[in-house]
């Protein structure tokens, strides 16, 4: 049949994520017409064998059904939207249709090939292609004629091709630097082993430097410096225990009910469930668990700092010309995030990450990425830049630029209260701005939305992601909120006498709390639904520019009043001992939680079908636990060891004079969670 005609007879399928797919004999005709290609012998015979292959006895209905729905056509913007899933959907349909296993591999393996091109109109369309793994060198010609057969109209030559393969070439056991890393992780347990045999047989006393550092490993050691409160109860803001642990299951739970859209059949039933509940904001929303972190950092960071100087101290105070005291103040924060972060980084991308037999998505696979991208990670500038690996530590590089710029903030309040509190205020107010700046010039929604966006938005996800999301200058509302939070937390602690606050006081803090909180959470409704007029612009407006500022407000509030004693069940319950190894091993969770959250949708069967979310929670279930286990193994090679030795090594003596506290005064919220 001439092919005019024949394109004529066929019309491709419009999937509701904007992709146009094709039936078998159409796909078939492209196969058999690749075949007159000027391709090597070897890939024209390797189509040759599709058609036979995906008619064989042994060859499954689905792996059939799934070969010829990964091929693709559509618009080339949909690379940068939201639903760029419905891409990785059809590469896994791809690389599931080789039929390859865990313990067996494929006869027929299989790439799947994409091109598009960041740059072009978001009409000209994108392609993708499943095509046997001996044509992979040649895909994009492939490309060129899967594009002259399903859009002739489209001339301009191809420049950009990428592939995934069925199968790694070599599986991980047969990689050198993976075993590497595996022995490097096996030496550094039997170096935790041996270092807690040794501390049960010598007790503490270590009389050697050598021994000293050995101790510093042990496992007994370090389990009871996460179960253990520190020794000065007014140091610990016990509250935060259950906040920093929420805000680790509130991550991960976002993070889940996103990356699963990759995996799912019915994509548009689970999105519209999603966006069309009112009550589902606390997931659609979930970034506002970061806003949380920098909230708790910044509060952390003022209040152990602020304590320590409104103490009857012998020590100099720091001034702005104080630089060993500073680069002091930086050691320590290095050592206090390199060891793990350190330790996450090679483990994901030497052998995590090639440890499953097939790759990830080539843009977000960090086997791919960090090799090329892991020195912006080492120098926390991977949220200056465009944060290819491991793309959710942006918010750890974030964060340390943040403490860079504290003593600032710190110092200002400091020495003259007023003066630092407004310094503060303008610097959160100009992030307001520059948010409003960024969200008009560019036509961005108030946040990320991460499920469906309305059409009145720029959909360039990427773009949103990259130039405003994780950028320090937007984010660093949350963080000045805490610092001056911590800042009133020192102050108070130095009362003598607490006062007694009155009912109208209390329902007060407790009205700011809660309409903080919800207008952070709730109040993104509006811009969901796509309402559009001239009011509601200037609200999604006003949303975007301070609707983390507001959040984190409220959370301040929260933690104001569980500290100050009228948190009552709040405090009892957020102060549980309960969340206190789950909150110390938090850092360690956050680095490691994407790793289970793409591997357990990987192991399940393919694809997932939505109908209810109770599944959906019970799988971020599972991968809270693995993300604990793993959490764990790194705490107690990296994170705490690393401590021990500072604090070993480097630590001077301590020259600060207490003024004693009553304990009846100092330990309120201690105390009402004890009788509780």
């Amino acid at each position: 049949m001439h092919l005019g005609i024949y394109l004529l007879l066929l019309s491709p399928v419009l999937v509701s994520a904007g992709l146009e797919e094709y039936d078998e004999p159409f796909i078939l005709q492209f196969i058999n017409r690749s075949q007159t290609l000027d391709l090597s012998p070897k890939c024209k015979q390797s189509l040759a064998l599709v058609y036979d292959y995906l008619n064989d006895i042994e060859t499954l209905t689905d792996q059939k059904i799934c070969y010829f729905e990964s091929f693709a056509t559509g618009p080339n913007d949909l690379f940068l939207s939201r639903d760029q899933d419905r891409w990785v959907y059809k590469g896994y349909e791809c690389l599931l249709s080789a039929g390859e296993t865990v313990y067996s591999k494929s006869e027929h393996p299989m790439h799947y090939c994409y091109t598009h091109d960041d740059d072009k109109d978001k009409r000209v369309p994108a392609f993708s292609v499943c095509i046997p793994s001996p044509c992979a060198d040649e895909n994009q010609k492939l490309l060129e004629e899967w594009r002259r057969i399903t859009h002739p109209e489209a001339t301009e030559p191809i420049t950009f091709t990428a592939c995934t393969r069925s199968r790694h070439e070599k599986q991980w056991f047969e990689l050198p630097v993976p075993i590497a890393d595996f022995g490097f992780n096996m030496g550094l347990v039997m170096l935790v082993v041996m270092a807690t045999i040794f501390h049960n047989m010598r007790g503490d006393d270590a009389k050697t430097w050598s021994a000293r550092i050995l101790l510093a490993f042990s496992a007994k050691t370090n389990f009871k410096k996460l179960v253990a409160l520190p020794k000065d109860p007014q140091s610990c803001i016990t509250c935060l225990l259950g906040l920093r642990f929420g805000s680790m299951v509130w991550t991960l739970i976002g993070h889940s009910f996103i990356f699963v859209q990759a995996y799912m059949e019915n994509v548009e039933d689970f999105k519209s469930s999603m966006v069309d509940n009112f009550l589902n904001q606390w997931i659609t929303n979930f970034t506002l668990s970061v806003d949380v972190f920098l909230t708790l950092g910044g509060t952390v960071l003022s209040y152990s700092w602020f304590r320590k100087w409104l103490k009857n101290t012998s020590e100099e105070e720091p001034t702005w010309t104080s630089w060993g005291y500073w680069l002091r103040f930086y050691r320590h924060r290095v050592v206090r995030l390199y060891p793990a972060y350190l330790y996450t980084l090679l483990a994901v991308t030497l052998r995590i990450s090639v440890t499953h037999f097939h790759p990830m998505w080539p843009p977000t696979d960090p086997a791919i990425q960090c090799p090329k991208y892991w020195w912006q990670n080492v120098l926390f500038v991977n949220s200056i830049l465009d944060n290819q690996c491991m793309p959710w530590t942006w918010y750890i590089g974030t964060e340390f630029i943040y403490y860079l710029l504290s003593p600032i903030f710190l110092l200002s309040l400091r020495k003259a209260p007023k003066l630092g509190f407004i310094l503060c205020f303008v610097v959160i107010m100009f992030s307001a701005g520059l948010n409003v700046e960024s969200i008009v010039r560019n036509n961005f929604p108030p946040t990320q939305f991460l499920w469906k966006q309305p059409e009145i938005f720029n959909p360039n996800f990427i773009q949103h992601h990259l130039e405003l999301y994780i950028k320090p200058q937007y984010r660093i509302g949350p963080y000045l909120i805490g610092i001056l939070l911590g800042h009133q937390l020192a102050r108070y602690q130095r009362i003598p006498v607490k006062p007694q606050q009155s009912n109208r006081y209390i329902i007060t803090m407790w009205s700011v709390t809660l309409i903080g909180i919800f207008f952070g959470l709730y109040g993104l409704y509006p811009a969901l639904q796509g309402w559009d007029s001239i009011a509601w612009r200037a609200y999604h407006l006003f949303y975007g520019a301070l609707h983390r500022n507001i959040f984190s407000i409220g959370v301040a509030f929260l933690i104001y009043i569980c500290h100050t004693g009228i948190g009552g069940p709040v405090n009892v319950f957020l102060s549980s001992n309960f969340f206190l190894p789950l909150a110390n091993l938090s850092f360690s969770a956050y680095l490691f939680h994407m790793i289970p959250v793409v591997l357990t949708y990987m192991l399940v069967p393919f694809p997932i079908y939505f109908n209810t979310q109770i599944p959906l929670f019970i799988h971020c279930f599972v991968q809270l636990l693995i993300t604990y286990v793993f959490a764990i193994i790194c705490t107690m090679v990296s994170e705490l060891p690393a401590l021990n030795i500072e604090r070993l090594l480097l630590s001077s003596p301590p020259k600060t004079t207490l003024k004693p506290i009553p304990q009846t005064d100092s330990e309120i919220q201690l105390k009402t969670s004890e009788k509780a």
